[in-house]
């Protein structure tokens, strides 16, 4: 079989169950099968394939249609330019989320801050741009031992100086930061059944808040007696009680035009 029929089939099966960018996602499993960038796989249409590839790439695609993100099938995603080891145990790097690193790398050399926490770190993205970036000293906590293995891992790949922390919240710190960056869960469980079979896949740990934001309200109450800034990631639609906090400096969208990155000073 052909590399173009197999790919054909494919992106057929993806089109047929709403798979957004079927053609894209059908030349990245092809890819992914072949272990060849997406280069190879567009520069090669009559390459032959056997049936094992052919099959392996219908299970992944089988795989994509039943709501599994593409980024857990290839465990790869890029974020600020660096490309990050993803599995089902971390939230997928989000571009929205690259505002608020470049938010924090711009405070980080503007202000000459030194200790970075990035709280809730996941798969390390956050953490191990900031540190690629600015070389500053960066600690990634998380409350899962799960999402730290994640992000040793990138830690390693990336060949990164980031410390690794376990701990809730800010429970394991006793010394100070210039800056605490962090993007925490933030959707409601109301909002839980409005969200796409792809998000509903990544962990609720990483993606579901309480319903009268406590956690976030949390986060920056304990903030305010180590850190001389925070950065934060939030949902459009927190910021009528953020503003109501007097600490808040400011409001940031992101490149859609929503409230994204709320900005305090402490």
């Amino acid at each position: 079989m052909k590399l173009r029929k197999a790919m054909q089939a494919i992106s057929s099966i993806l089109r047929k169950h709403n798979v957004g960018n079927f053609l894209l996602e059908s030349t990245i499993i092809a890819a992914y099968t072949l272990k060849k960038d997406d280069l190879f796989v567009l520069s090669n249409p009559d390459l032959e394939i056997n049936q094992t590839f052919f099959y392996n790439m219908l299970k992944y695609a089988r795989r994509r249609v039943y709501g599994e993100p593409l980024a857990y099938i290839t465990h790869k995603k890029e974020f600020m330019g660096l490309e990050f080891y993803v599995n089902k145990n971390v939230l997928i790097p989000r571009p929205d989320t690259e505002n608020l690193a470049e938010e924090a790398i711009y405070y980080i050399r503007n202000y000459s801050l030194k200790n970075i926490l990035d709280l809730g770190t996941g798969s390390g993205a956050i953490a191990i741009s900031i540190e690629h970036f600015t070389h500053a000293t960066v600690i990634a906590s998380d409350i899962s031992y799960k999402a730290l293995k994640v992000a040793n891992i990138n830690k390693k790949l990336l060949k990164s100086n980031i410390y690794l922390v376990n701990g809730n919240l800010l429970s394991a710190f006793k010394s100070n930061f210039d800056i605490i960056v962090s993007n925490p869960p933030y959707i409601l469980p109301s909002e839980f059944n409005s969200l796409s079979k792809e998000v509903k896949n990544e962990p609720k740990i990483a993606l579901l808040c309480d319903q009268n934001y406590f956690l976030i309200q949390n986060i920056i109450n304990q903030s305010k007696n180590i850190a001389k800034f925070l950065l934060m990631e939030i949902a459009p639609n927190m910021s009528f009680f953020l503003e109501q906090i007097s600490e808040l400096v400011c409001i940031k969208q992101d490149y859609s035009g929503f409230d994204r990155i709320a900005i305090f000073r402490f």
